[in-house]
């Protein structure tokens, strides 16, 4: 992979050297980069010197008619079509710009194909985050713990706009601007054979305290940066079903909190499984708890190494795929999403490679995440086995709030690859009829968030 090599400092474009990496505010030299070169937020703002990635705008606007209301966010770009396209024929000409999850597909399925539709870079912050982000980047108690896995001192923005390591990164996204939102979305799955079983529908609630301002950072609710409750609805048998989960700040010294709630016993019950490689039965057991977000949860499993930034072509403003409605085949093949329907961009992001610690287990025996550079959000990763063979690839079908500003991940569905078995889920889609997602809802108050509101909907 042609990244730009970091190692232990970071040697950036137009960032100079940046070593030092138990310091945890930026230096003046470092800070006077962030409006001007930089993003306030970190990326670079400057595009490709041979033109083909456009310089950061920041001028995304919702289209015409738009209502946030209606749950529904239409394609800003609707009449554009593709530059080029991708597939197994023409694929080593591309593979600087490839995963090895896109090639593997491709040897695999002739008919997996990438469509590459032009770049844009309108993506913005609302100021709040923006001002948040800089407070921390001065802020010397806005620092990771010494082993990076918990968060202290850092709240409301993008906690290191200049990282210096993997897992500063990857608290990025983690930490990424995001809005409390409440989105019905369904997921199914397609086997081997090309059938497509529902799996679940669900109503979703999810917030992030860290980015309320109206919370008291690391106390009560502020202990958490995201805390997520979703209901079942479909298919009958699993109504009802429901699931809390909140994420700690502090998690080098706090667990993450997890309840279940099942109808047919009505009772409540604590879920700490729910966790690193955990399948997710809700989701056929083809992705890990772990793979949420397509990261989520504690880092104390593996070393998380910044190898670098890299043009490649990714999954991204997928707002058409949104607006489907009906029949699943009008997004899911047989073996992959329609490519027809999938909009690829060139995009920059932050490689980060995970390797396992010494004596921990864990069936992933290496990881690689993508994190786009202007939203800080991984939107694309691969796992490999302990054979080093690879056995999962997801993308995020990104989609840009432009609303409210930062990266609508909970508004995108997700394609999750189980390459050693040859089938694939479709997560959050919005195919189902009465399917929306909203975002700036109220956030809900304490008592909705207990486990004994859980047993109180639970009841049907």
């Amino acid at each position: 992979m042609n990244t730009k090599k970091i190692g232990a400092c970071l040697t950036g474009i137009a960032l100079g050297l940046i070593c030092a990496a138990t310091q945890a505010a930026l230096t003046d030299e470092e800070f006077e980069l962030l409006g001007t070169t930089l993003t306030p937020w970190g990326a670079e703002k400057a595009g490709s010197p041979d033109g083909s990635y456009p310089a950061w705008t920041g001028d995304l606007k919702a289209p015409p008619g738009f209502d946030p209301q209606s749950g529904l966010w239409p394609d800003p770009w609707p009449d554009e079509t593709p530059l080029f396209s991708i597939d197994a024929t023409n694929m080593e000409q591309h593979k600087d710009r490839l995963m090895e999850g896109q090639m593997e597909l491709m040897r695999r399925y002739p008919s997996f194909r990438m469509d590459i539709y032009p770049t844009h870079r309108g993506v913005w912050m609302p100021p709040r985050f923006v001002e948040g982000t800089l407070k921390n980047a001065r802020n010397p108690e806005c620092k990771t713990s010494p082993d990076g896995v918990g968060m202290y001192g850092c709240w409301g923005g993008t906690p290191f706009p200049i990282p210096r390591n993997g897992r500063e990164a990857m608290w990025n996204h983690a930490l990424r601007s995001s809005t409390t939102s409440d989105y019905v979305t369904t997921g199914y799955l397609v086997n081997a054979n090309g059938a497509i079983t529902l799996l679940v529908q669900t109503r979703t609630y999810n917030e992030f305290p860290y980015n309320n301002p109206d919370v008291t950072p690391y106390e009560g609710a502020g202990k958490y940066y995201q805390r997520v409750h979703n209901i079942a609805t479909l298919p009958a048998r699993d109504a009802g079903t429901q699931t809390m989960l909140w994420w700690p700040l502090e998690f080098d010294k706090d667990d993450q909190r997890a309840w279940s709630y099942t109808p047919g016993q009505r009772r409540v019950r604590l879920a700490p499984e729910f966790a690193y490689d955990t399948p997710s039965a809700q989701m056929g057991g083809t992705m890990f708890f772990d793979e949420i977000s397509l990261f989520q949860g504690r880092m104390d499993r593996f070393e998380f190494e910044l190898k670098g930034r890299q043009l490649m072509y990714l999954p991204y403003h997928n707002y058409r795929m949104q607006l489907l409605r009906g029949d699943p085949a009008q997004l899911l093949g047989p073996h992959h999403f329609k490519p027809e329907m999938v909009r690829n961009e060139l995009r920059r992001v932050w490689v980060v490679e995970a390797t396992p610690l010494p004596g921990v287990r864990h069936m992933a025996s290496r990881k690689r995440f993508y994190l786009d550079e202007d939203t800080w959000a991984v939107i694309a990763y691969e796992g490999w086995d302990h054979s080093n063979k690879l056995f999962r690839v997801m993308f995020s079908n990104g989609a840009i709030n432009y609303a409210h500003g930062g990266f609508l991940s909970y508004a995108s569905s997700m394609q999750s690859y189980d390459v050693s078995r040859g089938q694939y889920t479709a997560l959050q889609t919005q195919l189902a009829d009465g399917s929306y997602v909203r975002n700036e809802v109220p956030y809900w108050p304490e008592v909705e968030l207990s486990p004994a509101s859980m047993t109180q909907r639970g009841i049907r």
